[in-house]
């Protein structure tokens, strides 16, 4: 287990609602809340490691951890380093570690770790341990975008569907859709001129101030490395239009180094033969004209990023 400055810095974790435990428990094999102090306060349900989590409420996780895995003396240390970091960098962090399962025998895991708030304080940390399975090389880390050898539902860094899971929820709200004769919108938002470094704080960021604004009926998804989704039911495309106009005026500012945000705009209409791939592909398009359009406009003029509504000729 490396710190975060050497290891995977992630950034600003995302807001977790008031289920986050009930949910995130069906996601991984052990979640967890701490407070400032790297105590354990919480647990989602079943049995962590194969014991109940009355034992370890009030204990250091730094604890668990040596003792399970059985490190040398200083992993205590070296943890409370990388929760320290966490904690006053307001990063989040992923590592892989061995633990001792329920029967003795050794297991590889995943812990991630992400800073908690409370009035705009770090007030402890949100945890999730995943175990991996067995291999002669370790898998690729879940935050890889492509086609996963396994289906994974959320982004890693922002607890966002994933491109693949996103296109099945999609598909399952257009029939409702054409029945009540709605239009619905899909919006992709790029950050392709954000710093490398910068990528995945990025996409946090965008993804926590998504979550402020969004109805209860839309969808959020991370579609690849720089670029989130998002489909509004009921929206049409001048309505959408101008919610992608106020995201890429305003969003800048709070972006890390005020990061310019594009967006392309796709809106199906109620009795379409289109399927959430066609939408997808659109809204590609329709972001990558407006990068383009984002291009040409000169660095030291450029206070805002383009948008663009996807037509069909």
């Amino acid at each position: 287990m490396t710190p975060p400055e050497q290891g995977e810095k992630l950034a600003e974790a995302p807001p977790a609602g008031p289920s986050w435990l009930a949910v995130t428990s069906m996601l991984a094999d052990v979640v967890f809340e701490a407070d400032s102090s790297g105590r354990f306060t919480n647990f989602g349900p079943g049995k962590p490691l194969g014991f109940p989590s009355a034992r370890l409420l009030g204990s250091e996780m730094s604890g668990l951890i040596t003792a399970q895995a059985g490190h040398p003396a200083d992993a205590a240390a070296q943890f409370n380093a990388v929760f320290n970091t966490i904690c006053a960098q307001c990063v989040a962090w992923q590592g892989n570690l061995r633990l001792n399962r329920a029967d003795g025998s050794p297991g590889n895991y995943r812990l991630s770790l992400a800073p908690r708030f409370a009035a705009g304080n770090v007030t402890g940390v949100y945890g999730m341990l995943c175990e991996l399975d067995p291999a002669p090389v370790m898998p690729p880390p879940i935050e890889t975008f492509g086609e996963p050898r396994a289906p994974v539902m959320l982004d890693a860094e922002t607890g966002l569907w994933t491109a693949r899971i996103f296109g099945e929820e999609l598909a399952r709200r257009l029939d409702r859709l054409d029945v009540e004769e709605h239009p619905g919108t899909l919006l992709y938002l790029g950050f392709c001129r954000a710093a490398p470094a910068l990528v995945g704080a990025t996409a946090m960021r965008l993804a926590e101030e998504l979550r402020d604004i969004v109805r209860p009926t839309d969808l959020l998804g991370r579609i690849d490395a720089t670029t989130l989704a998002l489909w509004c039911d009921g929206m049409d495309h001048l309505t959408g239009g101008e919610r992608a106009a106020k995201f890429c005026g305003q969003f800048p500012a709070v972006m890390p180094e005020r990061t310019t945000i594009t967006a392309g705009v796709a809106t199906r209409w109620p009795g379409s033969t289109d399927d959430p791939n066609t939408m997808m592909e659109r809204a590609a398009v329709a972001l990558r004209l407006a990068d383009l359009a984002t291009e040409r406009i000169p660095l030291e003029t450029r206070t805002t990023g383009a948008w663009r509504v996807w037509q069909q000729d």
